[in-house]
């Protein structure tokens, strides 16, 4: 009963945080939104020193100034893409998302119209729902595969909304791999993250440090001949734009090769627009 009563507690902020932006015009928002969790990612010791520790890690020449200005920044935009996905509905409806290059599009529609699996792999980079956004509106239904939310009363809102992306979506677990394996050999699309942390995998660099990897992604590619294509968003500065890359597909190899390539492609992006990547996950626990 204490633990429910707990889990209702970590819940209510975020219950009155949903229905007091639902009041505020879209646009503002999602700067509102990012006002807020700026705040609180500056302000909580435990998150503020997680993103601090991690830029020692991976840019310790960066003078105590110039992280500070990286947190702000950093924490800005995490805030506006956390506040665009409690409205995810929205975002896919109202975001102005450009795609830079068609051709990968196209290799995209002729795989789906031979009923050839696809794998897309992103990582939480930038509004990362954006690459589903701008498939949804090219007549490429993405399906996706989330964690289930800890917070009980929270959990069917996070359902809602990412189901808002696209459907069908699957959990992480046995269960959910099942299911997407059997989409995936339909021919289905599916959508993945391969930058969280993992408890077991293998050491494959990322953003030039040791992080325990997986390589299933890979392992369900070459199984059932599925298009491997990493696809990012980044969030262009001083407007409302959002543009979305579609890579060359990952050329069959081994796992291990294919993984390497995939964190080389998201290290990349990464360094491009570093403020724009989850700096709060303890990627090299």
């Amino acid at each position: 009963m204490w633990k429910v009563f707990v889990r209702l507690l970590e819940y209510a902020p975020l219950w009155i945080f949903i229905k007091t932006a639902r009041l505020i015009r879209y646009e503002k928002r999602i700067k509102f939104g990012g006002f807020i969790v700026s705040f609180a990612i500056r302000s909580i010791p435990r998150y503020r020193n997680r993103v601090l520790n991690n830029l020692d890690l991976i840019y310790p020449e960066l003078t105590k100034h110039e992280k500070n200005e990286f947190l702000i920044n950093f924490s800005r935009n995490l805030g506006q893409t956390f506040t665009e996905f409690l409205f995810n509905e929205e975002f896919h409806a109202k975001q102005s998302i450009k795609l830079t290059n068609s051709d990968q599009l196209e290799e995209i529609h002729t795989a789906k119209r031979k009923k050839r699996p696809i794998i897309i792999v992103s990582g939480h980079l930038g509004p990362w729902e954006a690459i589903r956004a701008i498939l949804k509106r090219n007549g490429l239904e993405t399906a996706a595969v989330y964690q289930k939310s800890k917070n009980n009363f929270y959990q069917p809102y996070h359902h809602k909304v990412i189901s808002a992306g696209g459907t069908p979506i699957f959990q992480a677990n046995r269960k959910g791999t099942v299911a997407m394996i059997r989409h995936l050999k339909a021919g289905g699309i599916v959508c993945v993250m391969i930058d969280q942390a993992i408890s077991s995998g293998r050491y494959i660099n990322f953003l030039g440090k040791p992080a325990k990897t997986t390589f299933a992604v890979a392992d369900l590619a070459i199984r059932y001949n599925a298009l491997l294509i990493p696809a990012y968003s980044i969030r262009q500065k001083n407007t409302n734009l959002v543009r979305v890359a579609l890579e060359s597909p990952v050329p069959v190899s081994t796992p291990e090769t294919m993984t390497k390539k995939l964190n080389q492609s998201l290290t990349r992006r990464i360094r491009e627009n570093p403020t724009q990547w989850y700096w709060v996950h303890n990627r090299w626990k």
